[in-house]
């Protein structure tokens, strides 16, 4: 009886040990499942923050790419702009550079012209001022010009074309202004037109160049004025004068060494 007792107790002890640890597996299993859920939880909160956070990099990579592609293109524009502002600069230094020849250029030229209109102002003011108020001096177009009535000069004979002595007084005087401005060119036109014959014109221009001739031999030989610097030229009826026959003395500078200083300044 006893033995069963001890049994007994033996089996009791045993179901009490087994319930407690039933328990405690039953417990433990439940704990495993609360860390189990808790771990879940934090893996599904972990891979939301994971798709959270590969959103803001695939963000931050396009917003990098874009800066770059912006960089990019800000460095293209720059460098487009350097080198249209280089060439603008370059355009602007080989213009300035024209400019500055342009205006050497100019004032070339108009030195020149100023000398000329001084040479030629300072002829006109020595005819007048040796010639008096008879006969006429002008000034046009940069030339000065004394004209004297053929009648004056060649007699009241219309085909006449020797020189009278009186006339040479003047001549003379025309002469020594002449010698001292070696650098003026001359040209004497007479013109005539009171020859009346079958054909006027042809006689009248003869008898013009005649008489402008011999003007010009008298400043050769008598005033030792170079025959080179010397146009005579005849006129008839149809010439400068169609009242009045008379002879053209026209002093100028030479012209074509002024445009062969400018053609040369312009090179």
């Amino acid at each position: 009886m006893k033995r069963i007792f001890t049994i007994l107790i033996l089996l009791m002890c045993i179901s009490i040990s087994q319930a407690q640890s039933k328990k405690d597996l039953i417990l433990e299993v439940d704990g495993l499942r609360s860390k189990l859920r808790e771990a879940e939880t934090a893996l599904s909160e972990s891979k939301r923050e994971e798709r959270i956070a590969s959103a803001k990099v695939e963000s931050y990579e396009a917003q990098v790419n874009e800066l770059k592609e912006t960089n990019s293109n800000l460095l293209k524009n720059l460098n487009s702009f350097t080198e249209a502002s280089n060439k603008r600069s370059d355009h602007i230094n080989s213009t300035l550079e024209s400019l500055v020849q342009k205006e050497a250029q100019l004032r070339v030229i108009n030195d020149a012209l100023s000398s000329h209109d001084s040479i030629t102002l300072a002829v006109f003011t020595q005819f007048k001022q040796t010639l008096g108020s008879d006969p006429k001096i002008t000034v046009s177009n940069g030339a000065v010009a004394v004209v004297m009535d053929n009648s004056y000069i060649f007699g009241e004979n219309s085909k006449n074309f020797k020189v009278q002595d009186k006339a040479e007084a003047i001549i003379a005087k025309i002469g020594s202004i002449l010698k001292a401005n070696p650098t003026m060119d001359i040209q004497i036109v007479s013109n005539s037109n009171l020859v009346e014959s079958k054909d006027n014109k042809l006689n009248n221009w003869e008898i013009g160049t005649q008489q402008a001739a011999a003007i010009a031999r008298i400043l050769e030989s008598k005033y030792q004025i170079e025959p080179k610097r010397i146009v005579a030229t005849g006129k008839s009826e149809l010439g400068l004068y169609s009242i009045e026959t008379a002879t053209e003395i026209i002093v100028q500078p030479r012209f074509y060494e002024f445009f062969k200083l400018v053609k040369e300044s312009m090179k």
